[in-house]
């Protein structure tokens, strides 16, 4: 079966002066990423993992028009996703984890829906949360995809992290870090401090006799005191730079003498050499974080001199190899 090429654009792409096509191109991009989405939800690259298909083998094994799947099948082979051949239809390029490509879909298309709003006024029409909770199945995704990036992470994280006896975990959600550091260090204790409707559905699998959920707001209510370790996993890029000098100040009076702070977040400057494509994840996580809840990413040289304000002056930063764009930094007093 011969597969049909892709129609010609109807118009010549406008050329700019340095010869590189104009930002019509993020129109056709667009185009791509939504087909690859309705690849993902189609079945399509499930369906190729056994081997190549034809196209008509293809719209039978997913249930889908003939016509339609070639259709998409030819947009798909223009953007490299799915090559075709004399053995039929496979797969190129596999999207991402299907989880991820989903939820990202889903915010750019949904949560970003009334944006321009939000930009003029400074105020989102609805929290990124309340927008989350609105919809079940985008909540589940995101909840997957938080533990795997913890489970991911754990090893790094827990041989760089000081040693500790009592760790207080802010805004540590379900506990998915919180769990997997009880697993590699069975010497700590863990309050994890989170919203009512969150931190009351610690995972399952929390140790109970080393992990504590305890309700409450972080930014308003008592942080206790004598803490070894106090963590912010991705906690401050959902609060602006006044915020985070707050809850800086009030989690290093919680410390013990010679506690520390650890902090796990994106850094708003990428590493060198990680190309373009780390800066424009960064941009639209920074976008969406602004969209959610005013917050932001983070330069970590500014969570540094407002750690050095709250009298945290030693700090050092930890690259995390399984994530390029986060990083670890953790600060204590000068011994």
């Amino acid at each position: 079966m011969t597969m049909p090429l892709p129609l010609p654009l109807p118009l010549p792409l406008p050329q700019e002066p340095s010869g590189v096509p104009a930002p019509v191109l993020d129109r056709l991009g667009a185009a791509g990423y939504r087909a690859m989405i309705a690849g993902v939800r189609l079945g399509v690259f499930t369906a190729l993992e056994t081997g190549p298909l034809s196209v008509d083998e293809l719209a039978t094994t997913i249930d889908g028009d003939p016509a339609g799947v070639r259709s998409l099948v030819n947009v798909l082979v223009t953007f490299g996703y799915l090559r075709h051949d004399d053995d039929g239809i496979t797969t190129a390029a596999t999207p991402g984890p299907v989880d991820a490509e989903l939820f990202w879909h889903e915010v750019l298309f949904e949560h970003w829906a009334d944006i321009e709003d939000t930009i003029r006024t400074g105020t989102p029409r609805r929290g990124f949360y309340t927008w989350l909770s609105e919809r079940p199945a985008s909540g589940a995704r995101l909840r997957r995809m938080l533990a795997g990036a913890a489970v991911d992470l754990a090893d790094d994280i827990a041989a760089a992290l000081p040693p500790a006896a009592t760790v207080l975990d802010i805004g540590g959600g379900h506990g998915d870090h919180s769990v997997e550091l009880c697993r590699r260090r069975p010497d700590v204790r863990v309050t994890v401090l989170d919203l009512p409707e969150t931190v009351t559905a610690l995972r399952e699998d929390a140790p109970s006799d080393r992990m504590t959920a305890r309700a409450g707001d972080y930014l308003t209510d008592d942080l206790g005191s004598g803490h070894d370790l106090v963590l912010l996993f991705n906690v401050l890029h959902g609060h602006r730079p006044e915020e985070c000098r707050e809850l800086f100040r009030r989690a290093a009076k919680s410390l013990s003498p010679t506690g520390s702070i650890a902090i796990l977040d994106h850094d708003r400057e990428p590493p060198s050499g990680l190309g373009p494509a780390a800066a424009g994840f960064l941009g639209m996580f920074d976008l969406t974080l602004w969209q959610g809840h005013g917050g932001g990413v983070h330069r970590y040289a500014d969570l540094a001199a407002w750690l050095g304000e709250a009298g945290l002056t030693e700090t050092r930063v930890v690259p995390l190899a399984a994530s390029p764009l986060e990083k670890l930094l953790i600060a204590g007093r000068p011994s």
